[in-house]
Parts: C-alpha cells; sequence; structure tokens
C-alpha cells in the first residue's frame, strides 16, 4: 500500500471513531447542563475521557485546530470541575458551538472549518479562565441545574466489560461500512441469478411439454431419438430445479449472515438528537425533555441513514412547530417544559418501528387543508387519516413565516419520501391540545421483497406484499360508486377504488373494468382498493432505486429485474393512497352515445330536486320520467322499460333503500343500475344503500353534474361507446 493511500485509509478509520466520539460528547453536554452537583463530576470524568482519546486521535491525522479545540474543552471542563461550579446557558452554548465545529472539520475538513475550530478554541479558553472567578461569586446550586431549554435523562455509565473467556479476546473488528457494502450487493445479486434459473427451468418443462403434444399427435413422424431428447429436457429441468433449490438455500444463508453483519444499534441515530432539541428549543424560547427509548434495536446501515434522517426532521418538527412556549402551556393547564418521546421497537423479524411523539398543541387539519388548496366539499369527503397525509405534501405547512427552521412544507415530504423508498409507511396521528404522532413501519433491513407481480394492460407491475391484505375477483368485489368516485365493499368496508390502467395512461380500447383483479392494499394509513388484470406471480425480488435522472418518478419507487431479464417498475402504494385516490384512478367518462336517448327513471319527493335531475339529464340527451316516491316507482317500472334510476333515499311511503332492494329481488329489474342521491353522509347509511343494491351513490351537499352524468353513462353501459 502507498503512502498516500495508507493516508487515506488511515483518514476513514479516525473519521467514524471520531463521529462516534462526537455523538457521545452531544449527549454527555446536554446531560451535564441539566444534571445536579451530585452527577456533575462523573459526567465531566466521562467527557475528559472521551475529548482526550479524540484529541489523540486527532493529533495522529495531523487535524492541529481540532487537537487544540478537545485540548480548549478539556481545559474548560476541568475548570468547572476544580472550581465546583456549573457553567451558565451561554457557556453551554459555545461548548455546544464547540462540538458542532469539531464535527464540521471531521464531516468537512477544509480551510475554513479549521479557521472556525481554531477561533473556537481560543474562545473556550478564554470561558475556561472565567470559571473560578464566577464560581466564587455566585456559586450554583448543588440541587439546581443551569437554566436550560432541553434535557435528556443523563446516560448511564458503561459497565465493564467481561473478561476474556479460556484467554480469548474479543474478537470484535472494526470494518469500513462500505465493505459490507460491497459484500452485501454481491450476495444480493444472487436473487437475479436464481430468479433467471427458475425461468430457465420452466422455459425446459415447457419445451418438454411441446415434444410430448407433438409426439401424441403425429407419432409416425418421431422416431427414438425424439422420444430421447424429450426424456433429457425434462431430466434436465428436475436437476436444474433442484441446482436451484440448492442455490436458494445458499444465498438465503448467505444474505442473513451479511445482514446481521450490517446491523447497528439504533442508538447510531440519537446521538446528535439531543444538541439538537437543546438549541432548537433555546432558540425558540421554549423548554423541551427529550426521552429516547429502544437504543438496542438492531437496524440495517442503509435503514439507520432513513431513520436518522427521518428523526431530524421529525424532531425538528415537533419543537418548532407542536411544542408551545411556557406560557402557552401554563395558560392550557400542561407542564411549563414539553416532552418529545422517540421509541424504537422490533413488530417483528422483519419490521421496526420508530415513533416521534410530543405533547404539544396537535396539528391542525382545517390549516393544513387551508394551506393544501383543499375546498370545503373535498374536505368533507376526506377521512381523519387522509387530512393528516396534508401534512406530507410538499409546500404544505401550518407556519404562515418562513424561518431558518420551518416553513417551507419541505421536511415532513422528505421523511414521507425517504420512508417510501425504503418499503416502508408513515402513518400520523394527533390529538388537538395534547400532541401529534408520527409513526415509521420501516424494514430491518432493505433488501429483497416479496412482491406481487401482477399485469395491468399488458405491463407487469410489482406490489410489495408488506402492504397488501386481501385479493379478490372484480365480479366478486361489488364496484360501485360514492361521490363521484368507484368504492369496492370488501370484508364489510366500503374502500375507494383505483384503476391502475387508468391512473398509469395504459387504459386500452375494450377495456369493461368488470373483469379482472381487485387487491385490498394499507397504505398512509387508510385501505384501499385496486384494479389489475391478473396476478402473475408470488416472488422474492430485489428493488432498485430508478438512478439520480428519475430520483421521484410519481407511482413508482423502483424496479426489479424479474427472471426473463424484464424490469417491472414497483408500485409505490404510499403515492396510491395519496393521489391516486383523489380521482386520478377513476374509469374515464365517455359521451352519450348517438343511437338514441337511453330512459332514466328519476325519483324525488321533493319538486325542486325532481325538475333539477330531469333538467340535467334531459340536458345531456336522456329521455327521463319521474316518480314521486318509492312506490310510484315501482308502478312505473312494471309498465315501463329503462336503462338507469337515480332515486333519493329519503322519502314518504317507500324510501329508495327499500326500492332498491324491491328493484334487485324482482328477477325483470334485477341487473337494472341504481344511483342513489340522497342528503345522508355518513359512512354507515353510504353503506347501507350499497348494500341495498345501489351501483353509485351521491351525497347532495357535494353534488356535481359533471360527476352524475359520468356515472349515469358509465352504470348504464354507455361507457366506450
Amino acid at each position: 500500500m502507498s503512502d498516500e493511500a495508507f493516508r487515506e485509509r488511515l483518514r476513514a478509520i479516525f473519521g467514524e471513531e471520531a463521529r462516534e466520539h462526537l455523538a457521545q460528547i452531544d449527549v454527555g453536554l446536554v446531560a451535564l447542563e441539566q444534571a445536579g452537583s451530585g452527577q456533575r463530576d462523573a459526567l465531566i470524568e466521562r467527557l475528559l475521557k472521551v475529548l482526550h482519546t479524540l484529541k489523540g486521535a486527532a493529533r495522529t491525522v495531523d487535524e492541529i485546530e481540532l487537537e487544540r479545540l478537545c485540548h480548549a474543552l478539556e481545559s474548560m471542563l476541568g475548570a468547572a470541575r476544580a472550581a465546583g461550579a456549573g457553567a451558565t446557558a451561554e457557556q453551554f452554548d459555545l461548548l455546544h458551538r464547540a462540538a458542532a465545529a469539531a464535527r464540521q472539520v471531521v464531516d468537512a475538513p477544509g480551510l475554513r472549518s479549521r479557521k472556525v475550530a481554531g477561533l473556537l478554541a481560543a474562545q473556550v479558553d478564554a470561558a475556561a479562565g472565567e470559571l473560578p472567578a464566577q464560581a466564587a461569586a455566585a456559586p450554583v446550586s448543588a440541587d439546581v441545574p443551569a437554566d436550560v431549554s432541553a434535557a435528556v435523562p443523563a446516560p448511564e455509565a458503561p459497565e465493564a466489560a467481561d473478561p476474556p473467556v479460556d484467554g480469548k479476546s474479543d474478537e470484535r473488528i472494526r470494518v469500513d461500512g462500505r465493505c459490507i457494502d460491497s459484500i452485501r450487493a454481491h450476495a444480493e445479486g444472487l436473487l437475479p441469478v436464481e430468479l433467471k434459473l427458475r425461468h430457465h427451468v420452466d422455459e425446459l418443462r415447457l419445451l418438454a411439454a411441446g415434444i410430448a403434444t407433438r409426439r401424441r399427435e403425429s407419432p409416425s413422424a418421431f422416431d427414438d431419438e425424439a422420444v430421447r431428447i424429450e426424456l433429457a429436457c425434462a431430466q434436465l429441468a428436475t436437476g436444474l430445479e433442484n441446482t436451484g433449490k440448492e442455490l436458494h438455500g445458499v444465498r438465503a444463508r448467505l444474505f442473513e449472515s451479511v445482514l446481521e453483519t450490517a446491523l447497528v444499534p439504533a442508538a447510531a441515530a440519537f446521538g446528535e438528537l439531543p444538541a439538537l432539541v437543546r438549541n432548537l428549543a433555546r432558540g425558540r424560547g421554549k423548554q423541551v425533555w427529550l426521552e429516547t427509548q429502544g437504543a438496542d434495536v438492531d437496524l440495517d446501515r442503509r435503514v439507520l441513514g432513513v431513520v436518522r434522517e427521518a428523526l431530524i426532521h421529525l424532531v425538528t418538527n415537533a419543537v418548532d412547530h407542536g411544542i408551545e412556549t411556557p406560557a402557552q402551556r401554563t395558560q392550557a393547564g400542561k407542564d411549563p417544559a414539553g416532552r418529545l418521546a422517540i421509541e424504537v421497537t422490533q413488530r417483528d423479524a422483519r419490521m421496526v418501528c420508530v415513533r416521534v411523539r410530543d405533547d404539544g398543541a396537535g396539528i391542525d387539519t382545517d390549516a393544513l387543508a387551508r394551506r393544501a388548496g383543499v375546498d370545503a366539499a373535498e374536505l368533507a369527503q376526506m377521512s381523519e387519516q387522509q387530512r393528516l397525509q396534508l401534512a406530507l405534501r410538499a409546500g404544505v405547512s401550518t407556519r404562515t413565516e418562513v424561518t431558518p427552521v420551518s416553513g417551507r412544507g419541505v421536511g415532513l415530504a422528505i421523511v414521507a419520501d425517504k420512508v417510501a423508498a425504503s418499503g416502508g409507511q408513515l402513518i400520523v396521528g394527533t390529538v388537538p391540545g395534547a400532541g401529534a404522532s408520527f409513526e415509521l413501519l420501516l424494514p430491518v433491513g432493505v433488501a429483497s421483497q416479496r412482491a406481487l407481480v401482477v399485469d395491468v394492460a399488458g405491463s407487469r407491475y410489482a406490489l410489495p406484499l408488506s402492504g397488501l391484505e386481501a385479493v379478490r375477483s372484480a365480479a366478486h368485489a361489488a364496484v360501485r360508486t360514492v361521490e363521484g368516485r368507484e368504492t369496492v365493499l370488501v370484508g364489510g368496508r366500503v374502500l375507494p377504488l383505483v384503476r391502475l390502467a387508468a391512473l398509469f395512461g395504459t387504459t386500452r380500447p375494450g377495456d369493461d373494468g368488470e373483469q379482472g383483479v381487485v387487491i385490498v392494499a394499507q397504505a398512509g394509513g387508510q385501505a384501499f382498493g385496486m384494479l389489475v388484470d391478473a396476478i402473475v406471480a408470488e416472488q422474492d425480488l430485489l428493488p432498485k432505486p430508478l438512478g439520480p435522472l428519475l430520483r421521484r418518478v410519481r407511482w413508482f419507487s423502483g424496479a426489479a429485474q424479474l427472471g426473463d431479464g424484464t424490469l417491472a417498475p414497483v408500485i409505490a402504494l404510499d403515492d396510491v393512497a395519496g393521489s391516486g385516490l383523489a380521482g386520478n384512478g377513476s374509469a374515464p367518462a365517455a359521451p352519450v352515445p348517438a343511437a338514441g336517448p337511453r330512459r332514466v327513471l328519476v325519483v324525488e319527493d321533493s319538486v325542486t330536486s325532481r325538475l333539477l335531475l330531469k333538467h340535467i339529464l334531459e340536458g345531456a340527451g336522456y329521455a327521463v320520467d319521474t316518480a314521486v316516491d318509492g312506490l310510484d316507482a315501482q308502478s312505473r317500472l312494471r309498465t315501463g322499460r329503462y336503462d338507469v334510476v337515480v332515486s333519493d333515499v329519503e322519502m314518504p311511503n317507500l324510501d329508495g333503500l327499500a326500492l332498491t332492494a324491491s328493484i334487485r329481488a324482482t328477477p325483470a329489474t334485477a341487473e337494472l343500475p341504481v344511483i342513489l342521491v340522497t342528503s345522508l353522509q355518513t359512512p354507515e347509511q353510504r353503506e347501507a344503500g350499497l348494500r341495498a343494491g345501489a351501483d353509485a351513490y351521491f351525497t347532495k351537499g357535494s353534488f356535481d353534474q359533471d360527476r352524475l352524468l359520468a356515472t349515469v353513462r358509465r352504470v348504464a353501459g354507455m361507457e366506450g361507446s
């Protein structure tokens, strides 16, 4: 190894070691700031040891300014210990700035960062000289810590290492993360090879089956050699299949070992948070307690990067947006100091949950709707989770002014994108006046993914299996229309439906949408159905990002290679839940055919509503008859033929639900489309209408004549005409 290569290698090792020490310094400084005199000396002693180690490492790589800065910090902490005094909040500000400057030298070494480190070293030295006089003039109470705006529990003293067993030393070694990533990339590369092998096995079996079919159809045209080839193909397919099974076992064990090697404790994502919370809280005039749990939960290095970045944004959002000032909290009957809790738990062998909760004011969904441009009618149709998901849209923020910390509506959108790209989910919760929560469900490791490969308009796509709940044939899923949006009735629930072909703009002429498969998914805290043409297979896939030029493509989070070498886009379920349910995935409307007017029966007891519906439908080219209630409608249905019924629900004599049930129970009208238009708006009342057999459902309060006409065309079978 050349001298230059050795120095570069030494520098990389120093960087990794220094970051670990700086994380300990950040936590230690915040703990020291809130500690009483009984804990102060032990905390200073620990910090001095870490600083001494970092100073020696800096000397090794000739980082003179960093060495000076560490020495100055040692001097100040040593002076504080000797004087038996605690530093002021302003002096702790200086200590944190010094620690941040040290991190900058490590992360971005250069003339500017080293110059800043040198200047701060001089300031810290000067502050160290002031401590003895400060202690003599105004000693700090032994039981009351310095004025703090953020606090974390003091770190526990490290346990002594277990002695070597049978004279063997600790077998753990420090490995460059890039080496682990390289080994893992090669291990992951075996999955496409395995899929190709399975594909070749299928091809061989098809070849053998084709020869057998032709031999049975024309036995005279085949000799013994052809029979031998057929048998050889079948035997080779069996042999390759067994080899593929062996490869699968080896690959799975290899990857499990590699993944275990790449696991790191979640504590690595907590290091910079105490200082971040402290600085944000002081800058906003707030008091915040930070609590962390689950530091020992193991995560993949790549997932850890997602968690670290997400926590920075979520913590910033909680301190700046959520937690109130001490005066506001006192007025609301709360403790003046807000609480921010971060908890990492292992959900199962494949998923971890990262939950960030605060006890602040909560999320104002009305303000979110205004900033997102959602009108009152659309907001009324959104579930609580859909409203909260507005906070994850880029450019949406409840803060009216832009500050250096927030206000542009970017942070939470970044979190949502990162979580989706890693194959996870983000669920938002709030209790007005009591706080908000963000729950990140993430895979333990970003690697192979179990997926459904589906066919949509002749193209194949991958759906992550972890986000799917059920599969139903379209014929049995009871497709209906509610408020101009298609729904499916699955397991007693009325769920919004997205036609993926329409969403992707790949709908083919002649598609009636009545065939295919409905897949029920869960994303963004809501369940919904997706209509696809067919399910091709269920298999392991290795999703890959789309590259820097296609970093964020709507509807897709990446792509995976199938066994035949083709690429299947991986569908981002969060995108479908967030945007696809806004009406983009509904079936396209078609004009009324010119082959003659269709007949519509309007059933409505209100004269005004009856005339309005008649006017709208006749203006669109329909022949319209009217009935004043359900009994009148039954009489007209016995003597006339209609293509669709549009009926109110609440009517005297016989209401719309009973009329719909009667239409379905009569053989002559059992298939007659029924659209209900009503003032009833609860989910239970809507579900009752669909259960009665209605094909579509509209609320008068959000009535849209374009939606009505499009729905009439669809249910009357006039789409594509």
